[in-house]
């Protein structure tokens, strides 16, 4: 493999585990969706496109990272036991990794609905004041793609309310304090096999940056 893996049982003991562009991925995630929700529902819908295009660039850096970044960046450290996602929340459960199956099936459904989102918002519209940048290539499917927008956007909200109370769970009740590591990327959790990363955040914001403003770039200089 590219990079270097070392599985070491940790006691009490911090070890980097989210890369720094992981770190900046979920911050940027979380304004850019907010924003996004705020500006629909001002009716701004101008710079709701903005939103949408920065947000598309940065879940297409979000997939390719998932294959080329550290390892808890890529989607083969996720957990994907359907066993241990039935019985995550019982009192036998034991797991040795930092993610969780339910946690990471949320992360992939995630993707998955803003991905939706932003690729239908390029094709919907209101029929009043705003067309999506692409609307002129599929005039016949308008309605669709925006039924699908407006369809996949309660989804998001349900996605948003799972994920806070999961957090909450896990950062108040459990006391695994995510909410931590996300903001310093360390883990420090008893008896849990980690892998060792090497962090590159020169190269890895550089492409996060890339990602996210090349959308936004194209569709401004087509239209």
């Amino acid at each position: 493999m590219a990079f270097e893996k070392m599985k070491k049982k940790i006691n009490n003991e911090k070890l980097m585990i989210w890369d720094f562009s992981l770190r900046i991925f979920h911050f940027g995630l979380i304004l850019l969706v907010t924003g996004s929700i705020f500006t629909a529902k001002a009716d701004l819908l101008s710079i709701h496109e903005y939103f949408g295009l920065c947000l598309l660039g940065l879940i297409f850096f979000r997939v390719i990272w998932g294959f080329v970044g550290t390892y808890y960046s890529r989607f083969e450290s996720f957990n994907f036991s359907l066993e241990k996602a039935l019985t995550q929340f019982s009192k036998d459960y034991k797991s040795s990794s930092v993610r969780t199956p339910l946690g990471s099936y949320s992360t992939l459904v995630f993707l998955i609905v803003i991905l939706v989102l932003t690729i239908s918002g390029l094709f919907s519209s209101d029929d009043i004041l705003y067309d999506g940048p692409l609307t002129f290539l599929m005039p016949k499917y308008i309605n669709f793609w925006t039924l699908i927008h407006n369809i996949f956007h309660y989804f998001l909200y349900f996605l948003i309310i799972f994920h806070l109370i999961a957090i909450c769970y896990y950062q108040f009740i459990k006391k695994n304090l995510i909410i931590q590591r996300i903001i310093y990327g360390y883990s420090k959790t008893i008896d849990v096999d980690l892998i060792l990363i090497k962090d590159k955040p020169v190269k890895g914001i550089l492409f996060l940056f890339i990602c996210v403003f090349l959308p936004f770039l194209v569709f401004k200089l087509i239209m």
